[in-house]
């Protein structure tokens, strides 16, 4: 019965690397409070730098058939990584400068179809503007004449107390009442009316 419980718990299936994450997941969350590993980030390859000076160089026969032979071996491998680690270097800062230069380039053209597109709008945008301008100066220009009220002969404009113009002085403040004018009634003209009726004289006697 063990056997068959363990087998029973066991997954019948290739293990993913989706069931490896969730399995880790759950582990990590099982105890929030333990914290959790974080690697350290993979470092550069070092080697010990070379001699500065060689006091006895061995040749692949100098150490044939002697104990120095694993001396020889040894300086001959670190070498070898030299060469490799160096030429490592030297493929990686070619590579970052192609991609920097790939980079540079197509900023620079996504920046001049940006501002080949930015002239294209505000070109756009200024003959919006100078023709909507044309539009309202036309507009003004024929638009018609206000009608002004008359008053007595005389033309009425309409203004705000205390606004006046040095050009319409003339001009009246609101609409005024009319002033009624006093007629003047002129002596009709004919001929004089002579008195021809008998007078009575009395003459006293001294």
């Amino acid at each position: 019965m063990a056997s068959t419980s363990s087998s029973s718990t066991t997954p019948r299936y290739a293990i993913t690397a989706v069931d490896k994450q969730r399995s880790a997941l759950d582990k990590l969350l099982k105890d929030p409070q333990k914290p959790a590993f974080i690697p350290t980030p993979p470092q550069d390859k070092t080697i010990r730098p070379a001699r500065e000076m060689m006091k006895n160089v061995q040749g692949s026969s100098a150490g044939a058939g002697s104990g120095e032979f694993h001396v020889y071996k040894a300086s001959r491998r670190r070498e070898y990584e030299r060469i490799k680690l160096i030429e490592e270097t030297a493929q990686k800062e070619t590579d970052t400068a192609e991609f920097e230069r790939k980079r540079k380039e197509a900023e620079a053209l996504a920046e001049s179809k940006t501002a080949k597109n930015r002239a294209k709008r505000q070109k756009k945008k200024e003959r919006a503007k100078g023709k909507g301008e044309s539009n309202n100066n036309k507009s003004t220009s024929e638009a018609p004449l206000k009608k002004r009220r008359l008053v007595n002969g005389q033309e009425l404009v309409f203004r705000k107390p205390g606004e006046g113009s040095d050009s319409e002085g003339d001009e009246e403040v609101g609409p005024q009442a009319p002033v009624e004018e006093k007629e003047t009634v002129a002596p009709l003209e004919g001929p004089e009316i002579v008195d021809t009726a008998p007078r009575i004289v009395f003459h006293d006697d001294d």
